[in-house]
């Protein structure tokens, strides 16, 4: 597997398992993730975490290239975004012909807090194989008022049940590492995150 990083300043974590999963997690990354997978049996997963305030502006493409086949990519991206801040991804998974039996998924999910955010998410697929799994998808939106109200019924302030939805929304991505057996740092990363929503 050859991966590259094309990037501005940022916090990016990568590591190998024992297992031989590989783990990327991206906090607030902007620039350019390629990987290239080249060998059967490889198992790549993608996490990238992105909190915006004041004017940030962050800019992602990824790209999940897989050049032979048994193979798995997985990409989580999930950004919550507040004041004017933007955020701008472009994800391509391509699967080359000869790449037959691969799993390659793509979700990108954004939640808006601020009618000045600006949010501009685009899923590719290019698919050469036919025997494949593949799935993309993106989403972004407001916090749901149904769910804070419900929440507010409960005796929770309204300001209380706005951060229990971010951090309910935010901590698929952190269990996700941890299921992986990524642990060692993605706590001290979960608690720089939660004290940016605060």
């Amino acid at each position: 597997m050859v991966f590259t990083y094309i990037n501005k300043n940022s916090d990016q974590y990568y590591r190998v398992l024992k297992s031989g999963k590989h783990i990327f997690f991206l906090h607030n990354y902007s620039g350019k993730l390629t990987i290239n997978i080249q060998s059967s049996n490889a198992e790549v997963y993608i996490f990238g975490l992105y909190i915006g305030t004041s004017k940030d502006q962050f800019k992602l493409n990824t790209i999940q290239h897989h050049m032979i086949g048994n193979s798995i990519s997985d990409l989580l991206i999930k950004g919550v975004f507040f004041d004017s801040s933007k955020f701008m991804y472009q994800g391509l998974i391509r699967i080359d012909k000869n790449a037959q039996k691969t799993n390659a998924y793509q979700k990108n999910q954004n939640l808006i807090l601020s009618d000045k955010v600006f949010v501009d998410s685009r899923p590719f697929l290019e698919i050469l194989a036919n025997d494949v799994r593949c799935t993309h998808g993106s989403t972004t939106g407001k916090i749901n008022k149904e769910q804070s109200f419900y929440i507010q019924s409960r005796g929770i302030s309204e300001e209380d049940s706005r951060r229990l939805i971010i951090e309910g929304f935010i901590e698929e991505v952190f269990q996700r590492v941890v299921q992986l057996g990524g642990s060692e740092q993605i706590n001290i990363i979960r608690t720089q995150v939660l004290q940016l929503i605060h």
